[in-house]
């Protein structure tokens, strides 16, 4: 059996918000940031089908 990857939750949440943290000055409003917060987990997520809608 091979050994499997673990992931710490709070560590990479508080990687992936120090990422959305860097890109944020790109979005000059707060609505289209937390947008792109919302797609970004969606496409990072387990979910069996992703797309943009």
């Amino acid at each position: 059996m091979a050994a499997g990857h673990s992931v710490d939750p709070a560590r990479w949440r508080m990687m992936f918000d120090q990422a959305m943290a860097r890109i944020a000055v790109r979005f000059g409003r707060v609505e289209p940031r937390a947008s792109a917060r919302a797609y970004l987990l969606g496409l990072l997520s387990q979910a069996e089908r992703k797309n943009c809608w």
